[in-house]
């Protein structure tokens, strides 16, 4: 196993603790799906559609 340092904005202790535990459950996915996930990351509309709670109920149904 590889440990990798990750720079982030953050400094409240207890979101970084909540961002290394979010991050570390993504660590295990391909990179072809971490690629689409940094694009999706990038788009302001895709940050806008998951941000929105009715949006993201409806993503949510949509994909599970």
């Amino acid at each position: 196993m590889s440990v990798l340092n990750i720079k982030t904005k953050e400094t409240n202790p207890f979101k970084v603790q909540k961002k290394t535990k979010l991050v570390q459950e993504l660590a295990d996915l391909d990179n072809e799906i971490l690629e689409k996930l940094v694009a999706l990351k990038k788009s302001q509309k895709a940050l806008q559609m998951v941000t929105n709670a009715e949006s993201w109920q409806t993503i949510k149904e949509f994909i599970m």
